[in-house]
C-alpha cells in the first residue's frame, strides 16, 4: 500500500491519517475521530472537510443538496444537516452528499479501501489535484467501479436472494468486472503517457 500523505503541510503522521480515514469511512464523528488519532478537533474538522470536498470532486459522493430545505431530501437528513453547527451556504452540499452517502450505511472496510484509492489517485488532500486527461479518465474510471462494488456487495449479502435478485446479481458482477477492466485499461493508458 503506497504512504498515505493527507497534507503536505499539516503534521498528520501516516498512523493517525489511517486512523483518521478509518474513523470517517465508520462514520464518526470529528470529535470520536480526533479521541481516537490524537490529533485536535479543529485539525480533524480540517480534515474531515477535505476528505469530504475530495470525495465530491471525484463524484465518489454522488447526490447532493443545495439547501437545508432542498425539496426530496429526506427528513432525517435535513435534520442531521441543520444539526451541523456552522455549516456556510457554500457548504451545504457536500455535507448533504456526506450525509445521504452515509444513509446507506455501505461496509466501512469498502468505503476506507476507495477513500484510500481516491487519495492515491488524486494526490494530498491539501493541494488541489492537478491531474491530466488519461489521470482524470482513470479516476472516473476507478469511481464507477468502487460504486459498483459497493452495490454488489449489498446485493451479494442480503438475507434472502429470489431468482429475480440473483439474475440481478449476476448482471452486477459482470458490471463489476466491466468496470475493473476499464480501470486497469486507463491505467495502462497513463502509464504509457508517463514514458
Amino acid at each position: 500500500m503506497p504512504l498515505l500523505i493527507l497534507s503536505r503541510r499539516a503534521r498528520v503522521t501516516t498512523v493517525q491519517a489511517e486512523k483518521l480515514l478509518r474513523c470517517y469511512s465508520e462514520r464518526k464523528s470529528p470529535k470520536a475521530a480526533a479521541k481516537a488519532t490524537g490529533l485536535s478537533l479543529n485539525t480533524t474538522y480540517l480534515q474531515y472537510n477535505r476528505i469530504r470536498g475530495r470525495l465530491v470532486l471525484s463524484r465518489y459522493y454522488q447526490d447532493g443538496a443545495v439547501s437545508f430545505d432542498e425539496p426530496g431530501l429526506a427528513p432525517e437528513i435535513k435534520q442531521q444537516l441543520k444539526e451541523r453547527r456552522g455549516i456556510d451556504e457554500g457548504d451545504i452540499y457536500p455535507h448533504a452528499a456526506e450525509l445521504i452517502d452515509w444513509a446507506e450505511e455501505w461496509p466501512s472496510r469498502l468505503v476506507l479501501k476507495h477513500l484510500r484509492k481516491i487519495i492515491e489517485l488524486t494526490g494530498p488532500l491539501d493541494v488541489e489535484p492537478d491531474l491530466t486527461n488519461s489521470e482524470i479518465k482513470k479516476l472516473q474510471t476507478y469511481v464507477r467501479y468502487a460504486r459498483t462494488e459497493l452495490i454488489y456487495d449489498r446485493l451479494k449479502t442480503a438475507p434472502v436472494i429470489d431468482e429475480a435478485q440473483q439474475s440481478f446479481i449476476e448482471r452486477t458482477k459482470v458490471a463489476l468486472d466491466d468496470e475493473w477492466r476499464a480501470y486497469r485499461a486507463a491505467s495502462k493508458r497513463v502509464e504509457r503517457s508517463r514514458r
